[in-house]
């Protein structure tokens, strides 16, 4: 029996040798002729040879080992999907045409072999670079997508998911911004507010000019504009890349404007949402949530009554009531409407903050409201008088309320952690900026913030001061363990020129903000006086 094994083996290894010996003269014999082992010649590009070629003869492994390897190919190409687009074969995974998500029609392709592949009759440069961002989850060129290559993604849904990527918040970083477009308006009428779509929708931007609203898609290719019946737009919100809100201060109702898109049906929705005590009432500042809910300040047409109302978007019925007022006789300022609205996510609180400008100087009020908890008693409630606020906001990953003061302009802060609740509280704020300017300014009841806005968007704070920017960031001043924190001023940008190509508008002596928004990793910034929106981004290079 052992010496029949030996035979047996000797017979194995005589033909092996013979086998890989005969392969050896067949490829010798190819060189000869000018053609590589996979069939190639020699100085063809690899760029243009099909996946899985072998481009040289030391590269066509002849042992053993190498067989062992390719014994079973199926192990390899269970998961390998085979595409013919428009006559171009593209191979990928199951696994990358599944991130195109259940309501593509590229993650029902299974699994199919070369010879008989899936075929679809699209342009096949096109559907590389959707089959790149499906790999990569990010478009392989930072210029904006093509209408083409936006309509290639919506044909196979996922023009959502691409204009996302455009604009993530998480590439946005304040001293990176650069003026990258410069969006021209059509008519004569300047804009007079502008807005981005939160997260998680994609950054696209609506901006208001005399009463028409004009949206931008995220990549900024393409716009549709909506008519409204105001005179002018004073408030305007991005709920979502296909609806946004406007309003103005002397007119009823928030309207809706809706951007159709491709072959949507239009809605038979009613098209104005009011106070129900009172259809007249204006509007003074909307707030949109990512929980779908609208809040609205209004005030009455004889400006006797106000009160801050909720929207359920998906039913558009109005949901609870908050914060009622009622003016008696001249007392005017025992019941001032919020003129600004601002959300804590964090801590489900509505900030509600309105100010009134009398004889005696400016007074304000600042409220948060738990709207889960009661609508007429606010958790905590603060009245301005030294130094009132010119605007405020609310910070969730800071857990602060920030104001701008109208006497002093200096930026102030309150610890959100350190407001006691079921009262007034007596001085709640610490100024971050110059104190003893602050203090002196307020003795003196100057107006420096008049016309400052402040704004929060992430772990940042925004002030317009005129025509600039300025950002403050939280910082450690000491890397003891107490890590003491501190804020710390710096400017946005440096004034770069900006010509748009239309219309030979220039911005190089700029003028004073009128709106602004921040979304994804943009800013878009409205000036007096100008036919345009400058958009500024964190994930672009300067605008040329």
């Amino acid at each position: 029996m052992q010496g029949a094994s030996t035979t047996v083996t000797c017979i194995e290894a005589f033909f092996s040798w013979r086998f890989k010996f005969a392969l050896m003269e067949l490829c010798w014999g190819r060189r000869k002729e000018g053609m590589s082992v996979s069939g190639f010649a020699p100085g063809k590009r690899e760029a243009d040879r099909p996946p899985g070629c072998v481009s040289g003869f030391w590269k066509a492994r002849c042992s053993s080992q190498s067989f062992q390897v390719n014994a079973n190919p199926t192990m390899a190409s269970t998961s390998v999907v085979t595409l013919n687009v428009g006559g171009e074969i593209f191979q990928t995974t199951a696994a990358t045409l599944s991130r195109a998500g259940s309501s593509s029609p590229l993650a029902a392709l299974g699994p199919s072999p070369p010879s008989a592949p899936h075929f679809l009759d699209r342009d096949p440069r096109l559907f590389a670079l959707i089959l790149s961002f499906l790999r990569c989850g990010r478009l392989a060129s930072p210029a904006p997508p093509s209408a083409a290559l936006l309509a290639e993604a919506r044909h196979f849904a996922l023009d959502g998911a691409l204009l996302a990527s455009i604009s993530a918040p998480s590439a946005f970083s304040p001293l990176s911004l650069r003026p990258s477009a410069l969006l021209p308006l059509a008519g004569r009428a300047a804009p007079s507010a502008v807005a981005i779509a939160p997260s998680p929708h994609c950054a696209s931007l609506v901006a208001a000019h005399g009463g028409v609203v004009t949206g931008f898609d995220a990549a900024l290719a393409s716009r549709s504009t909506v008519l409204t019946p105001l005179p002018t737009v004073d408030s305007l919100v991005a709920v979502s890349p296909t609806l946004a809100l406007a309003a103005a201060h002397d007119f009823p109702g928030v309207h809706l404007c809706r951007f159709h898109q491709g072959d949507s049906p239009v809605s038979a929705a009613p098209e104005v949402l009011s106070w129900l005590d009172s259809p007249s009432a204006s509007v003074l500042s909307m707030l949109a949530t990512p929980a779908s809910q609208v809040f609205a300040s209004f005030e009455s047409a004889r400006r006797n009554s106000s009160a801050v109302v909720a929207f359920d978007m998906n039913s558009l019925s109005p949901v609870v009531e908050i914060g009622r007022k009622e003016v008696f006789g001249a007392d005017v300022e025992a019941a001032i409407p919020p003129t600004k609205l601002g959300w804590l996510g964090g801590y489900n609180l509505l900030l509600a903050a309105g100010s009134h400008s009398g004889p005696a100087g400016m007074v304000g009020d600042i409220r948060l409201w738990d709207v889960r908890a009661s609508s007429t008693v606010p958790v905590w409630e603060n009245r301005e008088k030294e130094d009132c606020f010119a605007d405020v906001a609310a910070s969730d990953s800071l857990s602060s309320l920030f104001k701008v003061g109208a006497a002093s302009g200096e930026v102030f802060m309150a610890d959100l952690r350190r407001l006691g609740g079921g009262g007034i509280c007596l001085e709640p704020w610490v100024c971050i900026g110059d104190g003893q300017r602050a203090e002196a300014a307020a003795a003196s009841r100057k107006k420096d913030g008049n016309g400052c806005r402040i704004e929060c968007y992430r772990n940042w704070v925004f002030v317009a001061r005129g025509a600039h920017v300025e950002v403050w960031t939280q910082v450690e001043l000491t890397p003891e363990a107490c890590r003491k924190k501190g804020m710390r001023r710096n400017w946005v940008g440096n004034g770069p020129s900006m010509v748009s190509k239309h219309d030979e508008e220039g911005v190089r002596v700029k003028a004073k903000i009128v709106s602004w928004a921040f979304g994804g990793s943009r800013m878009a910034l409205a000036r007096v006086d100008k036919q345009s929106i400058e958009v500024w981004d964190s994930a672009s290079e300067q605008y040329q």
